[in-house]
């Protein structure tokens, strides 16, 4: 009767003991993404940061003006690092993949450079998004309007576009900033905009 006891005992126990093991896991997994997350994107941040602090520092006083690639790019990370962190925030609906042998499995730097690929695609994709503003492809009220504003007025070369040629007023310069973080926040945000003006431009040719 004992041993029959200690059986029914070893059989309850058992199951209790595997519905905990894929929460360790997904715990492990969730903690070593987070902070490695979290490192990635300090790192990526400080570049554009470490730039912007330069050109304050070597510019003439009261006449500085942070070079506006470097200003989408930080937007582009931070959507990036935002839209990584709010999917890490949710531990009930983590992906299973994050708990498979081979996501951890995964040494330190595999993870850093893992970490940094979302802030890189979402930093290319501001970029990608402000060169569309100024090549004027896209042509709405909620895009913002760029001006050349050098001197004489004009922006021919590719140096005058990227150092003077930028946002006309205030309301344009958050337009920008907002753009540049969608584009890193939402990964199809940018293929479905450029999506849309291909096809827009295959039917214009086909009339």
């Amino acid at each position: 009767m004992s041993s029959l006891g200690d059986g029914r005992g070893a059989a309850q126990v058992k199951p209790a003991g595997l519905d905990l093991d894929p929460k360790q896991k997904l715990l492990a997994a969730y903690k070593r993404m987070l902070a490695y997350q979290f490192c990635g994107a300090i790192i990526l941040v400080a570049i554009p940061v470490a730039v912007l602090v330069f050109s304050y520092v070597t510019a003439k006083a009261g006449v500085w003006q942070p070079p506006i690639l470097m200003v989408v790019a930080l937007a582009g990370i931070v959507g990036a690092f935002f839209s990584a962190l709010t999917r890490l925030h949710r531990v009930d609906q983590l992906p299973l993949a994050l708990m498979s042998d081979t996501v951890l499995g995964l040494n330190g730097l595999h993870l850093v450079v893992y970490s940094i690929v979302p802030p890189v695609v979402g930093a290319i994709a501001a970029v990608v998004v402000y060169l569309a503003f100024i090549s004027g492809i896209f042509d709405s009220g909620v895009f913002p309007k760029l001006v050349c504003k050098a001197a004489n007025k004009t922006c021919n070369d590719l140096v005058q576009v990227l150092n003077d040629y930028g946002p006309d007023k205030a309301a344009d310069y958050g337009k920008v900033l907002v753009w540049s973080f969608f584009a890193g926040f939402a990964e199809r945000l940018v293929p479905d905009m450029l999506q849309a003006v291909l096809a827009r431009m295959q039917s214009d040719s086909e009339k």
